[in-house]
C-alpha cells in the first residue's frame, strides 16, 4: 500500500490541470497514490486525467456524475489506501519537495496532521507567474511543536485552508470527518477543517510553503457572487456538528460564531443588490439568536466588524441604504475615467484596491514612489512606480491612498505636481 494518498478533485479545468498532475508525480517522495476525481466535467480534463493514468501506475483517474465538491471528496478519502493524504486542489500545483517535507515532519511527531505555509500565485499578461509568501500566521511560536488545538485555541485561527496540509488517515476514518456534502463547491472546507482541529490531539504548523494557491482562475469558487448562503449552510453543519458531540466549551461555539459573521460580512460586501438586505436581515437575526445562547464575543472581532455588525443589528435596512450609498459615491469618484492609479500600497491602497475592483471596465493601476529595483505585487497586481505613469497624467485620476496628515502624503502630493498629474484625489474624497 501507498505511504500518501493524494486527492485531486476535477472539474472543468483542462487550462490548468496538466500542470498540477505534473508537479505531483515530480514529487521527490514517490511512494504515493494519485486519485484524480473527475466531478462530471465537461471540457477536456476527464480525458487529459485519463492520459494520465495511461503512462503512470500511480494514477487513479474515477469519473463520476457531477455531485459538488463535498460529495466528491468525501468519495475520495473512502478510496484512499495510503497511510497519509494529501490534498491538491486541480488549478494550484505544488513544490516537488512538499510530500517528502511533510511525510517526515509528520512520521517524526507522529502528527495526525501537518499544516504549512504556502504561496498566493496568479498569471501576468507577459505569460509570467507572480507568487507571495502566505504564512499562517504571524505569532512564530505556533510553528514547528506538537499542538493540541481544543488546549491553544489560538490555532482555530490560523489559516482554514485543507489543501495545505497531510492528514493521517486512519485519524479521519475513526472521528468520520467528512465534508459538507452541499451542492457546488462553495466554504465545504471550513467544516472539515473545524472537525479536524476538534478532534486532532496533535498538529504541526511548518513554517515552509510548498503550496502555490491560485488566484485568478475566473471559474473558481472563491469568484462566484451567487452563493450567497453557503457560508450560513456550512456554519450552521459545523453548529450542528458541536450540538450532536454535546460539546459543553462555548468558546468552540463563539468561534464559530466568529467566523460565521466575518464570512457573510464578506459575503455581504460582495453580493449583488438583489440579495444584500435579505443577508443583512439574517445576520441580524442570527445575532439575536447567539446572543441568547452565550455564543457571541467580542474579542477576536476588530473594530471595523464590530461597528459594522452594530449597525446591522440597529437597522439592517439603514445598513444597507449606506453601502448602496456608499458604492455609488465610489463609483462617481471615479466617474469619467478608465484608468485609475491608487498611488500607495499600504492599507489605504489595499482598501481602495478592492471597492474598485467591483466597478467594471475599469483599469486599476498600483504604485509607489520608489520601489529600490524590486518587482512587487499588491494581489495579483504589479506596483510600479509613480513616475511610470507620466505618459498618462493627463487622462488618468490619482488617489492618494495614505493619511492626509502624514508627513507621506506630503512629498506624495508634491511628486505629483512636479510631473504634473493632472487630476488627483484623496482617499477621503473618494471613499469616505
Amino acid at each position: 500500500m501507498p505511504k500518501i494518498s493524494i486527492l485531486v478533485p476535477i472539474y472543468n479545468v483542462e487550462e490548468y490541470l496538466e500542470k498540477c498532475l505534473d508537479s505531483i508525480l515530480n514529487q521527490t517522495f514517490t511512494d504515493f497514490e494519485l486519485i484524480g476525481m473527475d466531478d462530471g466535467s465537461t471540457d477536456l480534463s476527464g480525458v487529459i486525467l485519463d492520459r494520465y493514468a495511461q503512462r503512470d501506475h500511480r494514477v487513479r483517474a474515477v469519473h463520476k456524475k457531477n455531485t459538488g465538491y463535498g460529495n466528491t471528496m468525501n468519495q475520495a478519502i473512502q478510496m484512499a489506501h495510503g497511510d497519509y493524504i494529501g490534498i491538491v486542489e486541480s488549478d494550484d500545483y505544488i513544490a516537488s519537495d512538499m510530500y517528502e517535507s511533510m511525510y517526515c515532519c509528520a512520521i517524526e511527531h507522529q502528527a495526525e496532521m501537518v499544516k504549512t505555509d504556502y504561496y498566493d500565485l496568479w498569471d501576468h499578461e507577459d505569460g509570467t507567474e507572480g507568487i507571495k509568501y502566505h504564512r499562517l500566521t504571524k505569532n512564530q511560536s505556533m510553528y514547528n511543536r506538537v499542538i493540541e488545538p481544543n488546549k491553544e485555541l489560538e490555532a482555530y485561527f490560523l489559516e482554514k485552508f485543507t489543501w495545505n496540509a497531510l492528514y493521517h488517515r486512519m485519524f479521519l476514518l475513526q472521528n468520520q470527518i467528512q465534508y459538507n456534502e452541499t451542492s457546488g463547491a462553495s466554504y465545504q472546507d471550513n467544516g472539515f477543517w473545524f472537525q479536524t482541529f476538534y478532534f486532532a490531539k496533535k498538529v504541526f504548523f511548518l513554517d515552509q510553503a510548498f503550496y502555490r494557491y491560485k488566484q485568478d482562475n475566473p471559474n473558481s469558487s472563491i469568484h462566484s457572487t451567487q452563493k450567497v448562503y453557503a457560508m450560513k449552510n456550512e456554519y450552521d453543519y459545523i453548529h450542528n456538528f458541536l450540538e450532536r458531540h454535546q460539546e459543553k466549551d462555548r468558546k468552540l461555539y463563539q468561534i464559530c460564531y466568529h467566523f460565521r459573521v466575518k464570512g457573510c460580512l464578506y459575503t455581504l460586501e460582495k453580493t449583488a443588490v438583489q440579495y444584500k438586505l435579505e443577508l443583512a436581515r439574517m445576520i441580524a437575526e442570527e445575532y439575536k439568536k447567539y446572543n441568547e445562547q452565550g455564543e457571541i464575543t467580542w474579542e477576536w472581532f476588530s473594530k471595523l466588524e464590530r461597528n459594522s455588525l452594530s449597525q446591522i443589528c440597529h437597522s439592517p435596512e439603514k445598513y444597507v441604504e449606506n453601502l448602496l450609498r456608499k458604492e455609488e459615491r465610489v463609483r462617481k469618484s471615479v466617474d469619467g475615467f478608465h484608468h485609475v492609479i491608487i498611488y500607495g500600497a499600504g492599507s489605504y491602497g489595499r482598501s481602495a484596491y478592492c471597492q474598485l475592483k467591483k466597478i467594471k471596465d475599469l483599469q486599476i493601476e498600483l504604485a509607489v514612489t520608489d520601489l529600490h529595483k524590486k518587482k512587487e505585487y499588491l494581489y495579483s497586481e504589479q506596483i510600479k512606480e509613480i513616475t511610470d505613469f507620466s505618459l498618462y497624467k493627463d487622462n488618468s485620476l490619482v488617489i492618494l491612498a495614505v493619511k492626509e496628515d502624514s508627513e507621506a502624503y506630503k512629498e506624495m502630493k508634491q511628486i505629483l505636481v512636479r510631473e504634473r498629474f493632472l487630476h488627483v484625489k484623496t482617499y477621503k474624497n473618494c471613499f469616505g
